[in-house]
C-alpha cells in the first residue's frame, strides 16, 4: 500500500510502499466537521458554558485582553474575533480599551507576516504586544498555588479587567489536552509554573497524561490562571481533516472540559495490539522537533517495547529554535537527564524536559527521523537514527524487527490519540 504524507512543498518527504501484508492499519483523527465554521463559533458564543454570556460578562468600561495562541498553532483565530468583537460592542467597549498579547510560551516573536495571518482584519484594529517569558522587566509575581508553585506572568494580566482565552483543543503531552488555562500557562506565563509542569509531565509516560482530561498539572495551571484573572475562553476543537469540529465558550474550566469530551471522541483511535514499527507524520505540529515531536510522544503509545518508531516532518525551523539547550546537551538516557535536573546543572529545564520526554521513548524503542530541515548529525545528537526517505528508514525497521513485523501508520501525529484494547490509561 503507498502512504504519503500531508507536507505539500517538501518533495524530499516521498511517499512509502508498505507491503500489504505487513500493513496493521492506517488510523487517522476523524473527519467530523461541523458544518459553517462562522455557525459553529456563533453558536458557541450565544450559548456560553457555565458563564454569562460575553456581552453581559463584561463592563463599558472594563479594559479586555485577549490572548490569542502563536503561529505554531492552527487556531482559526481571525475567524473567531469578528464574534468576540461584535460581543464587546454589545457591551459598549470601544477599541480602545481592547488589546492582544500573543500567547507563545516559549516559542520565538510572531513575524509581521505571522501576525497577520493569526488576526487577519484585527491586526491593525487592536493593539499587539507579544510575551517574553525571559523578560522578567513584563513579568509580575501573582503569588502562589496551593501546592506552592510560584506564579509569574505577564503584567498585562494586572491592567486588565477582563481576560479572555483564544485557543484549541487537541490531546498533548504535558496537559492531557490543550486548551482552557494553557493559553495563560505557559502561554503568557514566566519561568516557575513552566518549569515545573514540564519536568513533572516528563516524570509520566505519554499513557498517564495525553488524553486525560483532569492531571495534577492541569489542575495547577487551572489555579494559576484565576490567579491571573483568565476569566473566559473560547476554544476551537479542529477535526481529523483540518476543519472546525466544534466550539466552546464560557468558564475556563467547564468549557474546556466540555471540548474535551468531543477532541477524544474525534482523535481517539483504538490497535488491537502494539505494533512492531510505527510510522508517524507529526502533522499538524511539524514546524520543528520541538513541536513535532509530538508525534513521537503519541507513536510511543502505539509501538511495543524493541521496535521502532519513524517520525516524518519537515521541520523547517530545525531542532528548537528557541531551546538550543536540546543540541547542547544532546540525547542522554533518561536518569542521566534526571540527575541533571535534580543537581540544577542545567538552566532550561523546559528544553530539557522535552529531551527528557524523548529519552523516556528513545530508551525503549528505536527511534528514526525522516526531516529534510534536521541534518544527519542533529538527529543523531538528540538521539534518532537518521534516514533521507521514508522507505529507507521502513527498510532499516525490517532490518531490525524482522520480515513479519506488523506496521501500523498514524497520520496527523500532532493530535491522534492511539490507545491499545487491554491497555490502562490515565495516572
Amino acid at each position: 500500500m503507498t502512504i504519503d504524507f500531508p507536507y505539500p512543498g517538501y518533495e524530499a518527504i516521498t511517499p512509502v510502499e508498505v507491503p500489504e501484508a505487513s500493513l496493521q492499519d492506517v488510523y487517522a483523527p476523524r473527519p467530523m466537521s461541523g458544518g459553517n465554521e462562522d455557525s459553529i463559533i456563533g453558536r458557541a458564543i450565544a450559548a456560553p458554558i457555565a458563564a454569562p454570556r460575553l456581552r453581559d460578562a463584561v463592563g463599558a468600561r472594563d479594559r479586555v485582553l485577549l490572548l490569542v495562541d502563536d503561529a505554531t498553532r492552527g487556531t482559526p483565530v481571525a475567524r473567531v474575533l469578528p464574534h468576540v468583537a461584535a460581543e464587546f460592542e454589545a457591551a459598549g467597549i470601544p477599541d480602545e480599551r481592547i488589546s492582544v498579547l500573543t500567547a507563545q510560551g516559549t516559542h520565538r516573536r510572531m513575524t509581521e507576516r505571522e501576525l497577520q495571518r493569526k488576526l487577519g482584519a484585527f491586526r491593525g484594529r487592536f493593539v499587539v504586544h507579544q510575551h517574553d517569558w525571559l523578560d522578567v522587566d513584563r513579568l509580575r509575581d501573582f503569588g502562589r498555588t496551593s501546592d506552592g508553585t510560584r506564579v509569574t506572568a505577564n503584567r498585562l494580566l494586572a491592567e486588565a479587567d477582563f481576560v479572555l482565552g483564544i485557543g484549541s483543543i487537541v490531546p498533548h503531552r504535558i496537559k492531557g489536552f490543550s486548551g482552557g488555562a494553557k493559553i495563560a500557562f505557559p502561554g503568557v506565563a514566566g519561568r516557575e509554573i513552566q518549569e515545573r509542569n514540564q519536568w513533572e509531565a516528563a516524570l509520566r509516560r505519554s499513557e498517564e497524561v495525553m488524553g486525560a482530561a483532569e492531571t495534577p498539572m492541569r489542575r495547577r495551571i487551572e489555579e494559576a490562571a484565576r490567579l491571573v484573572g483568565l476569566r473566559y475562553i473560547v476554544n476551537c476543537v479542529p477535526d481529523g481533516a483540518g476543519g472546525l469540529a466544534g466550539c466552546f465558550a464560557g468558564d475556563v474550566v467547564a468549557a474546556h472540559r466540555a471540548g474535551c469530551e468531543l477532541s477524544r471522541e474525534i482523535n481517539e483511535v483504538v490497535l488491537s495490539a502494539r505494533a512492531d514499527i510505527v510510522i508517524a507524520d507529526s502533522h499538524p505540529a511539524d514546524h520543528d522537533v520541538w513541536q513535532s515531536a509530538k508525534g513521537v510522544y503519541s507513536g510511543t503509545m502505539a509501538v511495543r517495547d524493541g521496535g521502532v518508531l519513524i517520525l516524518v516532518a519537515p521541520n523547517p525551523g530545525g531542532v528548537a529554535e528557541s531551546h538550543p539547550v536540546m543540541l547542547d546537551v544532546g540525547y542522554r538516557p533518561f536518569p542521566e537527564l534526571a540527575r541533571l535536573v535534580a543537581q540544577h546543572a542545567v538552566s532550561d529545564v523546559v528544553g530539557i524536559a522535552v529531551l527528557a520526554d524523548l529519552a523516556q521513548v528513545m530508551d525503549r524503542v528505536e527511534c528514526t527521523l525522516v526531516s529534510p530541515g534536521v541534518p544527519r548529525a542533529q538527529a543523531e545528537r538528540i538521539g534518532f537514527r537518521y534516514a533521507d526517505s521514508v522507505q529507507k528508514a521502513l527498510a532499516m525497521a525490517f532490518d531490525r524487527c524482522g520480515g513479519l513485523a506488523r506496521v501500523a501508520v498514524l497520520r496527523r501525529g500532532g493530535q491522534i490519540l492511539p490507545r491499545v484494547l487491554g491497555e490502562r490509561y490515565g495516572a
